[in-house]
């Protein structure tokens, strides 16, 4: 299991009042209690923006998060805890405050070769392909393409010069300590056809691109992990995962936010059938990311639209199922945050630590629109409740750590029974069936034995097992 971890909402480790590497290796030991394996760290090189996707120096780090030395340190502790880092590296773009940039824009080479700049005015007409909005941004009189907007001028990587650059990148942050990369926008290396003056996904030639870089990774560090970003079908989703070895499953997410929120067994069956369709196969080329948020999506629940028992029905599911799962910091306490376009800060609000959003470690570089003081949301209010939503969540944690053989079993058989969903897998050394009840009222289990819940009730009545509504169990069978 990963943690998706924005460090500036996370702890502070200086006491300004922004997260930062001190202070999350202070909180290594609350990770790996919680059961996780590795830490999927959001942009932490330096940049100007928040969310640190513009980056101005590919080999420095924010100095609002500490230095090199600090970063060393937690990677080096996050490793004595057997705990794996990958750093998220977004490739695709820089800020226009980047050296490079203020260079191209002055004519240096090879600089001007690492943008693109517009040859012919017909380009101008090109829009971005899943808004309409204009690719093309004027510098001071010069037209640069900005897929991702005007503050993320895209590098360009028909510049053989600039792909050698990228490996002295990855080699850079290997050395420093990390185990692999989330390599945001993967399928945007080459988006713009230059002969055809339109964004245009060139999928063969982005997936070449990936495996020089990917290749490059493994003969420095064999072990390197890799985790791809793509938005797109899953045959396409296909062709990148099989790169890198681990893809994360955008359709299982919404898909099955939704069967859980409108309560429709019917439509989670379809889910898992169609976006998890190679878990039925013992043979596959790549790893599921399974999840369910992340920073670029709304907060479980909000999305469940505060029903606390919906989202620990969803985060069960989730954890039943095979692939590698990632979760989003917060989501553990059921912070809420709705996302926004323009505006999607509430999603990224500091970790309460403390119920009255002050004490050691607390980040404070926001204002809470959410998740508010003395809501009963922090970690050091619901440790001191039985059965708090951060009780029942680290359950489901435990569950799976308890059943990491899921991770890679095959998933043998699947049907409902009207609210009930079971589930059949079967691992190397064991099997299971898992069943879920997406309805209010309890449910009869039959002809089960060793049956142990993951979330919610188990209850007996005239002999016969039942399962609550909204929960889950798992009996072993082998």
């Amino acid at each position: 299991m990963f943690y998706e971890l924005y460090l500036r909402s996370f702890c502070d480790g200086n006491g300004d009042g922004i997260g930062d590497f001190i202070g999350a290796e202070r909180k290594l030991d609350y990770l790996a209690n919680l059961g996780i394996e590795g830490i999927w760290l959001l942009p932490i090189l330096h940049s100007p923006s928040y969310h640190g996707y513009s980056v101005i120096d590919f080999f420095s780090v924010n100095p609002i998060y500490g230095t090199l030395k600090d970063l060393r340190n937690f990677l080096a502790s996050a490793h004595k805890l057997d705990l794996k880092v990958i750093l998220d590296l977004p490739m695709n773009h820089t800020s226009p405050n980047h050296e490079w940039f203020l260079k191209a824009l002055n004519g240096e080479k090879p600089y001007r070769d690492w943008y693109l700049f517009l040859k012919d005015e017909q380009w101008l007409k090109a829009r971005r392909h899943w808004d309409g909005e204009q690719v093309w941004t004027n510098y001071s009189g010069q037209w640069v393409y900005t897929l991702f907007g005007p503050g993320s001028p895209d590098l360009n990587y028909e510049s053989s010069s600039l792909w050698q650059q990228m490996k002295e990148v990855l080699t850079f942050w290997l050395s420093v300590g990390f185990d692999g990369f989330r390599f945001d926008a993967a399928k945007h290396i080459f988006d713009f056809s230059l002969e055809k003056g339109i964004c245009e996904y060139q999928h063969s030639r982005n997936i070449a691109f990936w495996k020089e870089m990917t290749a490059h990774c493994r003969s420095i560090s064999p072990n390197s992990i890799f985790v791809s970003e793509v938005w797109d079908d899953a045959q396409i989703v296909d062709l990148y995962s099989a790169i890198f070895g681990i893809g994360f499953n955008f359709p299982l997410a919404e898909d099955l936010k939704t069967s859980v929120a409108t309560r429709d067994p019917e439509l989670l069956v379809k889910s898992l059938r169609t976006d998890l369709n190679r878990s039925f196969r013992s043979k596959r080329s790549y790893e599921s990311g399974v999840f369910l948020t992340n920073h670029d999506m709304s907060r479980l629940v909000s999305v469940m639209d505060g029903d606390e028992k919906l989202s620990l029905l969803a985060m069960s599911v989730l954890l039943s199922l095979p692939g590698v799962p990632f979760f989003y910091y917060g989501e553990e306490l059921g912070m809420e945050g709705v996302y926004n376009t323009y505006f999607n800060e509430e999603q990224l609000e500091p970790f309460l630590w403390f119920e009255n959003g002050y004490g050691p470690g607390q980040t404070e570089w926001k204002a809470l629109g959410k998740n508010h003081p003395h809501s009963g949301r922090s970690l050091e209010a619901q440790k001191a409740v039985d059965g708090s939503y951060f009780e029942r969540f680290r359950a489901i944690l435990e569950f799976r750590k308890n059943n990491s053989w899921l991770r890679l079993a095959t998933m043998r058989g699947l049907k409902r029974r009207e609210n009930l969903v079971i589930l059949r897998v079967v691992g190397e050394s064991r099997s299971a069936y898992i069943y879920h009840n997406l309805g209010k009222r309890r449910v009869a289990l039959e002809d089960v034995s060793n049956l142990q819940i993951i979330n919610g009730s188990l209850g007996r009545y005239r002999g016969k097992r039942y399962l609550g509504g909204f929960s889950s169990a798992i009996e072993v069978t082998e």
